[in-house]
């Protein structure tokens, strides 16, 4: 795995820490926002991975499912939950008056821990295959 790519894997790491941690503080708007962020890094390490520079939020977004979502090689709940996560990020992150509650927050912050776990398990299948080919 190259630096570019385990780099993104540490931000979003980083993102899903800091929104849990937001979270704990009832600050609901910005957790679900970090937890977007989280899925966004490794959706781009993801992508990277194959070659895809992307870093538009909707060609992330739109290369993710067309690559991994419509072939088969990731869970379509996964882009479905990607995308979900982007929609309430934009709400919390540009509505002022309406705010996330914390049980979406709390959604929000458990799909980036179960996105992030996915996208590290198919890195790590796809390092394994590399190193088993050479």
């Amino acid at each position: 795995m190259n630096d570019e790519i385990q780099k993104l894997l540490e931000k979003s790491e980083e993102a899903i820490q800091v929104a849990e941690k937001l979270l704990k503080e009832s600050y609901f708007s910005h957790a679900a926002s970090k937890a977007y962020y989280s899925m966004f890094y490794a959706a781009q390490a993801l992508l990277k991975s194959e070659g895809i520079n992307v870093i538009k939020h909707s060609a992330v977004e739109a290369m993710f499912g067309y690559h991994f979502s419509k072939t088969g090689r990731i869970d379509p709940k996964f882009h479905k939950m990607f995308i979900e996560a982007r929609d309430v990020r934009e709400l919390a992150d540009y509505a002022i008056s309406d705010d996330i509650i914390g049980k979406v927050a709390t959604q929000k912050v458990e799909d980036g821990k179960e996105f992030i776990k996915a996208i590290k398990s198919l890195l790590n299948k796809k390092e394994q295959k590399h190193e088993n080919a050479n």
